[in-house]
């Protein structure tokens, strides 16, 4: 397996693991996806490279300060630091879960972010989302506070410091 860029002929793929991740994340159609890429400051994937099954296993989208990006949770970060790179959304393909895939897209993303000296995402906190909370505690994210969201449920806010 290995972490690339995305490309658009990722288009299909990363909607589907998209979709297949909706307790976590919220929905994406096409128009969605091309608008959100065109805001982020990188979407980044992980082929799982096996001759007989080169398919996308995860992905994740990140996005600088300044973006028209248009997420309560964004401009809550946005609020309070000059410097960070707002995680948008990860996705891993379930079957790939506890595989080491997440690990693989973070220490890509954290490494491409030390120029912004902070990671900052959330994570559901109510409902709790107990294997995400314990994978973020586990990298050094930090709760920053708590936001309420219009679905009803409310995050986690979380940083992390990157040196």
């Amino acid at each position: 397996m290995h972490t690339r860029r995305y490309d658009p002929a990722d288009a299909d793929a990363v909607l589907a693991l998209n979709q297949s991740a909706l307790d976590a994340v919220t929905p994406l159609d096409p128009a969605g996806l091309d608008r959100l890429v065109g805001q982020a400051e990188q979407v980044a994937v992980v082929e799982d490279d096996t001759p007989a099954c080169r398919v996308l296993v995860g992905f994740a989208v990140v996005l600088a300060p300044g973006s028209p990006y248009d997420s309560p949770n964004y401009a809550w970060f946005g609020d309070r630091y000059d410097d960070f790179h707002y995680l948008d959304r990860v996705v891993v393909a379930e079957a790939q879960r506890r595989s080491g895939v997440g690990r693989m897209l973070y220490d890509h993303l954290e490494r491409a972010a030390r120029t912004a000296g902070r990671m900052t995402l959330e994570v559901y906190s109510r409902p709790p989302n107990v294997g995400s909370l314990a994978f973020h505690a586990a990298r050094g994210y930090v709760e920053q506070g708590h936001l309420w969201q219009l679905n009803g449920k409310t995050c986690a806010m979380l940083t992390k410091e990157l040196l």
